[in-house]
């Protein structure tokens, strides 16, 4: 998980000292819960980390990495029982790089990963102190929702307090994904998607990355955006490009291997492995195919017979109208 000011990672044991550095700091210790040491020292810190290290994968815990050192912590708690559903998220950052945009970025980041690697989880929560204002933005900005407010459900410092509950439902961080069209400096990108759209069953040896150079697939992008037809849409999530669909028509030879006629645009698309089966294909075809049916009367494509992707396209009204041994080809026509 990268971005351009800070990466998220998992915690290292030379991390200690950084921690330290960071988290002993009074400003700090007055918005969180008391489970943090105030003074803290590195040996506070490797405890800490010797512990995160120790859990079971994936990893819950991580740390807010920024110009290579550890300036903050960021994880999930998940909750057992009638409540395995749902994670309460915590987190601090380093005073040093407060208000520079970090603490809300982390946050999106971590809710991606954390309903991408537990998908049990239908939703993620912060009670963040009625009187960490700063606290609250966070969450707002990264979009989350205050449900209510849990009235002297705590204290600190002496002092009763409320807390602010804030939410996360998974439904809601997927409506977040949008979709933007293609630009010629996206070139690489769509390299990346047609590799991802060779359907490579799970358990065996990944084909070679330039198996995308074989003509009849190479087809699908060989000069994209120059030709008459070209069509192309990314779906992106909180700023990541995480799928696309495009189309195309080729008369090359080789022929590609969903080619029908030069009337008839080919269909491709591809979301990464980690964003499957979160309805980002779907949103996609949906899209792709609005636009094609303002000019074509039909489209194609090609598809494995072993790829789960068989159903989703006779969902859409696609019809086989010739097979081999090993693939489909597949049109779906304009209703009149």
């Amino acid at each position: 998980m990268n971005s351009k000011i800070f990466k998220l990672r998992e915690w290292r044991l030379s991390d200690a000292a950084s921690l330290a550095e960071n988290a002993n700091n009074i400003h700090i210790w007055n918005n969180l819960r008391d489970a943090l040491p105030h003074p803290y020292t590195e040996e506070d810190g490797r405890q800490f980390i010797t512990m995160a290290m120790n859990m079971p994968k994936p990893a819950t815990l991580m740390t807010i990495e920024v110009d290579g050192k550890a300036v903050g912590s960021i994880g999930i708690t998940r909750h057992t029982d009638v409540e395995r559903i749902t994670a309460e998220l915590g987190y601090f950052i380093g005073e040093n790089c407060w208000n520079r945009g970090v603490m809300t970025e982390a946050v999106r980041e971590m809710v991606s990963y954390a309903f991408l690697h537990f998908p049990e989880l239908k939703k993620i929560y912060a009670t963040p102190f009625g009187f960490n204002i700063a606290s609250q933005r966070v969450l707002q900005k990264a979009g989350f929702e205050c449900e209510g407010i849990l009235k002297q459900a705590a204290i600190k410092n002496g002092k009763v307090i409320d807390l602010h509950y804030y939410s996360m439902l998974k439904s809601q961080w997927i409506s977040n994904v949008h979709h933007r069209f293609f630009r010629q400096e996206d070139f690489p990108l769509l390299e990346d998607l047609l590799y991802e759209a060779i359907f490579q069953p799970e358990g065996e040896e990944p084909l070679p990355r330039d198996i995308i150079k074989k003509p009849e697939i190479d087809n699908a992008i060989r000069d994209f955006g120059k030709k008459q037809g070209d069509f192309c849409i990314f779906a992106e999530l909180n700023g990541k490009t995480v799928g696309g669909a495009w189309m195309c028509i080729s008369d090359d030879e080789p022929k590609s291997y969903g080619h029908i006629d030069s009337e008839t645009p080919e269909l491709v698309i591809a979301v990464f492995k980690e964003y499957r089966n979160l309805g980002i294909g779907r949103g996609l075809m949906h899209h792709l195919i609005d636009s094609a049916f303002k000019k074509y009367k039909q489209i194609s494509l090609s598809v494995d017979k072993r790829n789960y992707a068989v159903k989703m396209y006779k969902e859409f009204g696609f019809e086989i109208v010739k097979e081999n041994e090993q693939d489909y080809v597949m049109v779906l026509k304009r209703k009149r």
